[in-house]
């Protein structure tokens, strides 16, 4: 009989990231789990290409500390005795909580007590993120004490930068116990859906899509369209994606008067958004600089790699540690003006446009996942005992 994982992640949609683990673990060979939200419309229970999804009924919901305190709460509860019923009927080998928040890890702890072993992956920096967002530094020592906890208590850990990983180190974790897996989809989930749909001709079409916040940089972009559009004939830029800060961004798009050349197309489902994202001449990713984007990268910019979308993004520390000049025209963080250079610079040069393409496709086959899960899955084998030709 297969060896059973089950992956914990507090999201209410099967997100590529999650998707592209456990997806992993099945065609490895070993019975997968996935507890998680339970999105308007979707089943308790559900198989997915041969995963099992246990769906809590709960919603997320976004506010101060304390809203996404009692949301957490309330997750971390409901997961902790699902995963633990779900033990008793299945003997998982291996648990997996995907982060955030970090606390996640610990909804494994009957699984341990009965011989499991626990694997975390820490997506984010946690503290860092914290201190971003409330300007605490109270909470950024409390989530440090919660993240090292977490880290200690599992017996595998991943993350995505080496950056990150040394900041765990830093602050006690063991090196030997993180493995680095870069983040990216995995192919399969965003090519099926890729059309022949070329950039208009007509327009010079920026996109960003993804979670709409204030730390990713959205009035620069707004900012800087106001810039660039006295430079750019058809210059428009087109924003996907939900968050808290959307009615600030429809706000300063009205202030601008900027609806001729911004619009916001709120949340799309896969097809629209890869064509989307098809369409565009140039994809933007304009984190401001913090303790926590200078440790860290996003999906979407190896979503635009993938699928030969042109790169802008802000010059952070780890994004500049992995890919150069010749893969991503860089602007200063936070800085309309210097985004609006790089928008310019790229309108006026095609060519450039063309061989930062080149480049990217070549650099993302030593970062995509299809590289990636080869060191995910020897991690696992490590772990349970089943040397690398059980993960293959």
């Amino acid at each position: 009989m297969a060896d059973r994982i089950c992956i914990v992640r507090q999201r209410d949609y099967y997100e590529l990231a999650l998707r592209r683990e456990a997806e992993a673990l099945h065609e490895a060979g070993y019975e997968v789990d996935v507890v998680c939200l339970r999105d308007v419309g979707r089943p308790a229970v559900e198989v997915d290409n041969g995963v099992t999804l246990y769906r809590l009924p709960l919603r997320r919901r976004r506010g101060g500390p304390l809203s996404y305190l009692l949301d957490y709460f309330a997750f971390f509860v409901a997961a902790t005795i699902t995963v633990a019923r779900l033990h008793l009927r299945h003997r998982y080998r291996a648990v997996q909580g995907n982060t955030m928040p970090d606390v996640i890890v610990f909804t494994a702890l009957v699984p341990r007590l009965l011989g499991a072993k626990v694997v975390a992956f820490m997506k984010e920096p946690t503290p860092e993120l914290g201190e971003t967002k409330y300007g605490s530094a109270r909470v950024g020592r409390f989530l440090r004490l919660v993240e090292q906890a977490a880290l200690r208590f599992a017996d595998l850990a991943y993350t995505v930068t080496e950056d990150l990983k040394e900041a765990y180190v830093s602050r006690g974790a063991g090196a030997d116990k993180i493995r680095v897996v870069l983040n990216g989809p995995d192919e399969r989930h965003l090519l099926r859906y890729r059309t022949d749909a070329a950039p208009d001709p007509e327009f010079f079409t920026a996109i960003c899509h993804g979670l709409v916040d204030e730390r990713y940089g959205h009035d620069t972009m707004v900012r800087a369209v106001a810039i660039a559009r006295k430079k750019i004939p058809g210059l428009r830029l087109r924003i996907t994606g939900s968050g808290d800060y959307v009615p600030e961004l429809e706000s300063l798009i009205r202030e601008g008067g900027l609806q001729d050349c911004i619009e916001y197309l709120g949340w799309l489902d896969m097809p629209g958004l890869v064509d989307e994202l098809c369409r565009a001449d140039v994809g933007i990713v304009a984190q401001k600089s913090s303790p926590y984007s200078n440790l860290v990268h996003t999906n979407k910019m190896f979503e635009y790699m993938l699928l030969g979308t042109p790169i802008i993004a802000s010059r952070l520390r780890s994004t500049a540690r992995y890919f150069g000049e010749e893969t991503v025209q860089y602007f200063e963080p936070g800085s309309a003006e210097s985004l609006a250079d790089a928008l310019v610079a790229l309108y006026e040069n095609p060519d450039r446009r063309r061989s930062m393409v080149a480049a990217a496709t070549e650099q993302y086959r030593t970062h995509s996942w299809t590289v990636q899960k080869e060191i995910y899955l020897a991690g696992y084998a490590e772990l349970l005992g089943h040397g690398t030709a059980a993960a293959r």
